[in-house]
């Protein structure tokens, strides 16, 4: 028979990669997978056709406090039931909301379990779950809010691309009279991305010629277009790249938001970045993981609090004007070890989950 894992993750790409990568590598192994996230989650799992993957859907009110609360106890309530009659041989949550019910819901019930923080600072709900899981994975070697432990193990941030970066050679100098730019800013704060960064390149487009491929919110999408025709730049506007892997090997330059998966991502790719982090996350995880690039002048990091047009034109003007820079970056992100996350998450589970009977 075979064990069945149940794997939660909050609804963004953040929780949901990772996550995705650890389900589909025990998938591999013969292991049936619940994966449990919420409706902002599904949208990146609908195209998922595996059979020993079978996706979840328990959504968390977040409109306020109060519902927040009440919906994260129903679904403690809920999946303590659904684990009663149908217990799992092991459970991993991601982080997010969506994840902090069917992982606490398994302390309960003394089901082994584990966390996986993808962040340079713990979230919240991940900060909770710490004190009784048997295991805390990290993706940061030094990750904040986190006391030393035997339990707390590093692994590194699965990604999709994890099996493709050990090919991916460091930013080649060229003459191109085309400066290539990759911009996603994600969900969060994206009015920077659709009107700062935007017209930020319009202006560049008066001195360079620029091409641009923006993932950007499906509302700004027109808008973007509009601004980029009335410039005459080349350009792919999508809500989604399938092929974002193509799109960060042809890329001079990653302007992006810093969560976890961005940031991995980039280093994976050895993309010298402008990173504009999210500064009104509770936890300032965002700041954090552009700041462990900073340190190590692998990227840029302007704060969303103080960018401008002005101050963002300059950054890149410069850049292109001395593409040193850019191979300097480039230099120092092959520098940083990525620890061959998703096999090393995945041995450290099957460890665990192959001790049960």
């Amino acid at each position: 028979m075979q064990k069945r894992i149940v794997i939660a993750a909050g609804g963004t790409g953040g929780h949901v990669f990772p996550a995705l990568c650890l389900a589909q590598a025990l998938s591999n192994r013969n292991y049936k997978v619940e994966f449990i996230t919420d409706n902002r989650g599904f949208k990146y799992l609908s195209n998922i056709k595996d059979n020993n993957i079978r996706i979840t859907v328990q959504n968390v009110n977040n409109k306020s406090r109060i519902t927040l609360y009440l919906s994260v106890l129903k679904n403690i309530i809920l999946n303590i039931f659904k684990f009663l009659f149908n217990r799992p041989t092991y459970i991993i949550g991601f982080g997010g909301y969506p994840s902090f019910a069917p992982v606490l819901a398994g302390q309960l019930l003394l089901i082994k379990n584990a966390i996986h923080e993808q962040n340079a600072v713990m979230g919240n709900a991940n900060k909770v779950l710490s004190n009784l899981t048997n295991n805390i994975f990290t993706s940061f070697e030094n990750t904040v809010g986190i006391n030393k432990s035997n339990k707390v193990i590093y692994t590194g941030n699965p990604t999709r691309y994890d099996d493709v970066y050990s090919s991916i050679g460091e930013y080649n100098m060229n003459d191109n009279s085309v400066f290539t730019i990759l911009i996603f800013g994600g969900s969060q704060g994206s009015t920077i991305f659709a009107d700062i960064v935007t017209n930020t390149i319009c202006n560049l487009s008066n001195k360079y010629k620029i091409k641009v491929y923006q993932q950007a919110r499906k509302e700004d999408i027109s808008k973007i277009k509009e601004l980029y025709n009335n410039y005459g730049i080349e350009y792919s506007v999508e809500s989604f790249f399938n092929n974002i892997n193509e799109l960060y090997t042809i890329a001079d330059l990653v302007i992006s938001r810093s969560g976890a998966s961005s940031v991995f991502e980039i280093i994976g790719f050895k993309k010298a970045s402008i990173l504009i982090p999210y500064s009104k996350s509770i936890t300032g995880d965002q700041v954090a993981n552009a700041t462990y690039l900073a340190q190590q002048n692998a990227a840029i990091v302007i704060n969303d609090n103080i960018i401008t047009v002005n101050i963002l034109y300059n950054k890149i003007d410069y850049l292109i004007n001395n593409k040193q820079e850019l191979n300097t970056m480039s230099h120092n992100l092959s520098n940083i070890n990525l620890n061959n996350s998703t096999i090393n998450l995945l041995e450290n589970v099957l460890k665990v989950i192959e001790k049960q009977k």
